[in-house]
């Protein structure tokens, strides 16, 4: 069973994976059509992930697992989302959640010009519009 480490599994809906369960999931990923995922960079340095999921031509939504041994990349990461998803995906909006207890992650989210359409009990639901600020 791949195990993530306890402060990253805390923040994920799945809390473990089995390996054969990862490396199939993988393998979908090149036929896929709604889903796109990236091993980002900076320089030569593994910076964490981005995914965009559920892409239709009107919106999608996002997630990104930034390393926990890096400080400062969710910046970084977040433009890339913003510019992918507007300017190559072209799509009018962005979606995401984060576990209502993931304070890094809503200051991010907000710090970017995501507002909150909804919350529940467990999870906090963003939305940023095409037009507004950065992208």
């Amino acid at each position: 069973m791949a195990k993530q480490p306890p402060k990253i599994a805390s923040y994920m809906i799945n809390k473990s994976i089995e390996w054969n369960e990862h490396i199939r999931f993988i393998d979908t990923l090149s036929s896929s059509n709604d889903k796109i995922y990236f091993l980002a960079y900076k320089d030569d340095l593994a910076i964490g992930v981005i995914s965009f999921v559920n892409i239709s031509k009107s919106s999608c939504e996002f997630g990104i697992y930034a390393s926990p041994d890096l400080r400062g990349m969710g910046d970084l990461l977040m433009e890339v989302v913003v510019d992918y998803a507007f300017n190559r995906l072209c799509i009018k909006e962005i979606l995401a959640k984060a576990f209502i207890d993931n304070l890094r992650a809503i200051t991010l989210y907000k710090k970017f010009e995501f507002n909150i359409i909804k919350k529940d009990k467990d999870m906090i639901y963003f939305s940023r519009q095409w037009g507004g600020g950065r992208a």
